[in-house]
Protein backbone atom coordinates (compact mmCIF):
# COMPACT_ATOMS: atom_id res chain seq x y z
CA UNK A 1 0.00 0.00 0.00
CA UNK A 2 2.45 2.73 -1.08
CA UNK A 3 -0.22 5.44 -1.38
CA UNK A 4 -1.77 7.14 2.08
CA UNK A 5 -5.61 5.90 2.41
CA UNK A 6 -8.11 7.33 4.49
CA UNK A 7 -10.52 5.79 7.13
CA UNK A 8 -13.53 7.41 8.26
CA UNK A 9 -14.03 5.98 11.99
CA UNK A 10 -17.70 6.35 12.82
CA UNK A 11 -19.15 6.27 16.16
CA UNK A 12 -23.01 7.28 17.59
CA UNK A 13 -22.07 11.25 18.85
CA UNK A 14 -18.58 11.52 16.64
CA UNK A 15 -16.54 12.17 19.70
CA UNK A 16 -15.49 9.59 22.34
CA UNK A 17 -15.77 6.39 20.67
CA UNK A 18 -14.72 6.67 17.77
CA UNK A 19 -11.76 8.91 19.21
CA UNK A 20 -10.77 5.92 21.06
CA UNK A 21 -11.47 3.48 18.24
CA UNK A 22 -8.96 6.25 15.84
CA UNK A 23 -6.39 6.02 18.49
CA UNK A 24 -6.28 2.16 18.15
CA UNK A 25 -6.40 1.63 14.45
CA UNK A 26 -4.13 4.39 13.93
CA UNK A 27 -1.58 2.30 16.25
CA UNK A 28 -2.38 -0.95 15.41
CA UNK A 29 -1.58 0.46 11.24
CA UNK A 30 1.25 2.44 11.98
CA UNK A 31 2.81 -0.69 13.80
CA UNK A 32 2.22 -2.71 10.74
CA UNK A 33 3.87 0.21 8.52
CA UNK A 34 1.00 1.86 7.18
CA UNK A 35 0.06 5.64 6.77
CA UNK A 36 -3.40 6.45 7.14
CA UNK A 37 -5.20 9.04 7.79
CA UNK A 38 -8.13 9.16 9.86
CA UNK A 39 -11.39 10.77 9.72
CA UNK A 40 -14.30 10.45 12.55
CA UNK A 41 -17.69 11.52 12.60
CA UNK A 42 -21.23 10.49 14.16
CA UNK A 43 -23.62 7.75 12.19
CA UNK A 44 -25.68 10.85 10.86
CA UNK A 45 -22.93 12.69 8.71
CA UNK A 46 -21.76 9.79 7.06
CA UNK A 47 -22.23 10.48 3.65
CA UNK A 48 -21.14 14.11 3.74
CA UNK A 49 -17.74 12.90 5.31
CA UNK A 50 -16.97 10.42 2.63
CA UNK A 51 -14.40 12.62 -0.07
CA UNK A 52 -11.56 10.43 -0.25
CA UNK A 53 -12.15 7.88 1.87
CA UNK A 54 -11.13 4.02 1.50
CA UNK A 55 -12.92 2.64 4.39
CA UNK A 56 -15.25 2.79 7.04
CA UNK A 57 -14.59 1.58 10.31
CA UNK A 58 -18.12 1.51 12.49
CA UNK A 59 -18.42 1.12 16.18
CA UNK A 60 -22.09 1.35 15.23
CA UNK A 61 -25.06 -0.33 12.93
CA UNK A 62 -24.62 1.45 9.54
CA UNK A 63 -27.40 1.04 6.69
CA UNK A 64 -26.75 2.02 3.12
CA UNK A 65 -24.35 1.69 0.69
CA UNK A 66 -21.43 4.03 0.91
CA UNK A 67 -19.36 3.26 -1.93
CA UNK A 68 -16.50 1.85 0.20
CA UNK A 69 -15.90 -1.33 2.37
CA UNK A 70 -17.31 -0.51 6.25
CA UNK A 71 -15.87 -2.75 9.10
CA UNK A 72 -16.34 -2.87 12.80
CA UNK A 73 -14.52 -0.59 14.84
CA UNK A 74 -15.88 -2.89 17.76
CA UNK A 75 -13.10 -4.74 18.29
CA UNK A 76 -11.10 -2.16 18.45
CA UNK A 77 -12.69 -0.88 21.73
CA UNK A 78 -13.27 -4.24 23.36
CA UNK A 79 -9.68 -5.77 22.48
CA UNK A 80 -11.71 -8.82 21.59
CA UNK A 81 -10.80 -9.45 18.26
CA UNK A 82 -8.60 -6.67 17.66
CA UNK A 83 -6.10 -8.58 15.29
CA UNK A 84 -8.64 -10.04 13.23
CA UNK A 85 -10.37 -6.55 12.81
CA UNK A 86 -6.95 -4.66 11.76
CA UNK A 87 -6.22 -7.82 8.85
CA UNK A 88 -9.62 -7.02 7.29
CA UNK A 89 -8.75 -3.61 7.29
CA UNK A 90 -5.51 -3.67 5.86
CA UNK A 91 -6.82 -6.46 3.33
CA UNK A 92 -9.58 -3.94 2.08
CA UNK A 93 -7.67 -0.94 2.04
CA UNK A 94 -4.99 -2.79 -0.08
CA UNK A 95 -7.85 -4.32 -2.85
CA UNK A 96 -8.76 -0.56 -3.17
Amino acid sequence: MSDTKTILVVCGSGIATSTAAALELRERLEERGLKVTVKQCDVFSVAGNLAGVSLIASTCALKGDFGVPVVSAVPLLTGIGTARAVDEIVRKLQEK
